[in-house]
């Protein structure tokens, strides 16, 4: 009985006191090897950016089937005008007591 008593309280004091520690320092690992893989991945990107691509070097053709210099513009309606919200009809209400 004594052997499960000191087994238990054992158990319970890791858990509250090991234990934080232990996730703490894991957490603290896996959020440098997280920040260290961002900034690679940022890194890589930002050197994309830097060397923009020219659009017109594709020699005429589109990849989309359409010639280039053709341009079609869809014809967009005017919208009515809106009345103004006059704060909608008085209701008159008895008081119930």
């Amino acid at each position: 009985m004594i052997k499960f008593i000191f087994t238990t309280l054992l158990i319970i004091f890791f858990i509250r006191m090991v234990a934080p520690v232990l996730f703490r320092w894991l957490l603290g690992l896996f959020v440098k090897k997280s920040l260290r893989n961002g900034t690679f991945f940022y890194s890589n990107m930002h050197q994309q950016r830097r060397q923009p691509q020219n659009p017109y070097n594709n020699s005429g053709s589109q990849s989309n089937g359409k010639t280039r210099g053709n341009v079609k513009i869809d014809y967009i309606p005017e919208q009515p005008d809106r009345k103004e919200f006059n704060g909608g009809e008085y209701v008159d209400y008895e008081e119930v007591k």
